[in-house]
């Protein structure tokens, strides 16, 4: 396993903690994430090492950024089951943002705009992007790169 850096999308979704068709709260969320852990449910992103960059998006369009500051984890049956108690959700594992790096776009680049440009899909969960699309992306979010 590669410990390079990665880019990832990581698609977030009203099914899990967002009222449906709450952007702002979305924001708020990631605002607020602080040291606070991200748990996943099903499915984890592979090889995510520390420093990797994660770009949120809610809605079809990418808000935000984080940089990771801890590897992906799996948790253990008792932590599982004490954040089954409190959420009503099963996590598998958990991963923190460096709470320097959160940032909040001040616009939002449409994935399908991204998409379209690049000629990439946004079908997997945690979908990587090359250093160049990511560079792309802050422009569009008028976010100096």
């Amino acid at each position: 396993m590669t410990s390079e850096i990665q880019i990832r999308v990581f698609s977030l979704s009203s099914a899990d903690i967002f009222e449906e068709n709450r952007l702002d709260y979305a924001i708020y969320w990631l605002m607020k994430k602080g040291n606070n852990r991200y748990y996943f449910r099903k499915m984890k992103p592979r090889n995510l090492p520390v420093g990797s960059i994660v770009l949120f998006s809610f809605q079809g369009k990418i808000f935000g950024q984080a940089i990771t500051n801890e590897e992906v984890r799996r948790i253990s049956t008792e932590e599982q089951s004490r954040k089954r108690r409190e959420s009503g959700f099963v996590y598998k594992a958990t991963v923190r943002f460096e709470p320097s790096s959160i940032d909040v776009f001040p616009k939002y680049p449409l994935k399908k705009d991204i998409e379209e440009k690049f000629g990439i899909r946004f079908s997997r969960l945690f979908t990587p992007l090359t250093w160049e699309q990511y560079q792309e992306v802050l422009r569009m979010a008028e976010r100096r790169p």
